[in-house]
């Protein structure tokens, strides 16, 4: 579900549905379960399924609510979409922050290149 972080920069909140329409979500307060009605704020959601076999969906289940109480959250490495993937696969990665780093990363490299060209240009002028 798309959400934005200080009304600026857009994001997707994650969590793991409950059987009877519950959400587990990690969220700064900690991991809690909430309605679907408070995980959704009003907003129009997204169901991300890889066709999980119902071990799996169970496992998954069992994984997000052992965790209820938790508080650990970290934007970069332990948020909402870190939660839910590890929920349902074991294995804990955002998306989200590896396509913003690739994008810092990419801005520090554009950056540095155009301080290159602005030294360049400096010393061939000078002389």
């Amino acid at each position: 579900m798309r959400r934005e972080f200080l009304g600026v920069v857009p994001y997707r909140h994650h969590g793991i549905e409950l059987p009877g329409g519950r959400m587990v979500e990690n969220s700064p307060p900690g991991v809690r379960i909430v309605t679907f009605d408070d995980f959704a704020r009003g907003s129009t959601t997204r169901v991300v399924s890889h066709d999980p076999s119902a071990a799996e969906r169970d496992q998954a289940v069992e994984r997000a609510t052992s965790m209820v109480g938790q508080h650990r959250y970290s934007l970069t490495s332990w948020n909402c979409e870190h939660f839910a993937s590890f929920c349902a696969t074991g294995v804990a990665v955002s998306q989200q922050v590896a396509s913003f780093v690739a994008a810092f990363l990419a801005f520090l490299k554009a950056l540095a290149v155009v301080g290159v060209a602005v030294l360049v240009y400096t010393a061939v002028t000078a002389e």
